[in-house]
């Protein structure tokens, strides 16, 4: 009986482990605004496919490092779109530069 544990524990040492997915996990898409409709926006991703998006009441808009709105988004600004998940469409947070100031 022994052996058979000794035998069985070596063997699950030479099982592959798996890494599973976990919930939680944000990810970024950066691109540039291809569209934007009252819900939806539409970014051509940086691997040049247009990627899209759901705008929902939750989502956050950050203008550099202060708090921004989605009135801001226009097409042809970089955004960077963060997602709870992989496959998630929907929008959690929508990054994007503050308007460089101009020289004069």
């Amino acid at each position: 009986m022994k052996k058979l544990l000794c035998a069985l524990f070596a063997l699950s040492l030479l099982v592959p482990s798996f890494a599973v997915a976990h919930p939680g996990h944000e990810h970024k898409t950066m691109g540039t605004i291809a569209s934007i409709e009252k819900a939806k926006l539409v970014v051509k991703s940086t691997e040049n496919k247009d990627v899209t998006f759901d705008i929902a009441p939750t989502t956050t808009f950050k203008k550099g490092k202060a708090k921004g709105a989605l009135a801001d988004l226009k097409a042809g600004m970089r955004v960077v779109v963060v997602t709870a998940g992989e496959t998630e469409s929907t929008a959690k947070e929508i990054q994007y530069a503050a308007a460089a100031a101009t020289k004069q």
